[in-house]
C-alpha cells in the first residue's frame, strides 16, 4: 500500500464524502476504483458538451484524436 495526497476544493470533498457515505463506500474506495478503471481503459477523459450545436466528438486519449480536436477547434476560431 502507498498513500496519495490530493488537493481539491473543500466543497467537492464534502459533497463527495456525503454521497459516498449514502452509498456505503469511502473516498478511498472511490479514488481506488477510478484509478483502476483508468488503468484498464474503462475511464477516459476528454471534452464533453451537451450543446446541440456540437456535432463532432474526438477520442483525445490518442495522439491522432488530440490533433483532430485541435484542428477542428482552430477552424472554429478563424
Amino acid at each position: 500500500m502507498t498513500s496519495l495526497t490530493i488537493n481539491l476544493e473543500e466543497s467537492l470533498k464534502a459533497t463527495t464524502q456525503k454521497k459516498a457515505q449514502k452509498d456505503g463506500v469511502t473516498l478511498t474506495f472511490i479514488v481506488t476504483q477510478a484509478l483502476k478503471a483508468y488503468n484498464e481503459d474503462k475511464l477516459k477523459f476528454g471534452l464533453v458538451s451537451d450543446d446541440e450545436e456540437v456535432t463532432a466528438s474526438f477520442d483525445v486519449s490518442t495522439k491522432e484524436g488530440k490533433k483532430a480536436c485541435i484542428k477542428d477547434f482552430e477552424s472554429l476560431i478563424k
